[in-house]
């Protein structure tokens, strides 16, 4: 089942700032380089245009009303990124249509943020 890609307005101008980055040959100051880190994106988007459920669903119990406020939805799915990062998207549209929205990709740590996650 094949879907279309579409991204949150922030995530997209995010997204273009990577790729400024890349062009540019800037540093990222830790792992994974900036060029690493936008493949894993472009390889993710890939991915999702193949199957638009190829990520795995956040159990609700994860979702804070916070989180669902922010991104209008409580369907998130998260692909793994390179060093730890995560995409963050939801499955929107019918039968004949079936969007990915790609809402935002972040690293480790405000991704535990976001989702309560605490160190052990």
């Amino acid at each position: 089942m094949e879907g279309t890609v579409r991204w949150r307005a922030e995530a997209y101008e995010e997204l273009l700032r990577l790729r400024e980055a890349v062009a540019e040959g800037r540093k990222s100051g830790g792992k994974p380089s900036y060029a690493q880190l936008l493949r894993a994106i472009e390889k993710a988007v890939d991915n999702l245009t193949e199957d638009p459920f190829c990520g795995d669903l956040i159990p609700r119990r994860y979702l804070t009303k916070r989180v669902i406020a922010r991104y209008g939805t409580d369907k998130l799915f998260r692909i793994p990124l390179v060093g730890y990062w995560r995409l963050l998207y939801t499955v929107v549209g019918d039968r004949t249509v079936i969007v990915a929205l790609i809402l935002e990709y972040m690293d480790h740590e405000r991704y535990d943020r976001l989702f309560g996650y605490r160190k052990r």
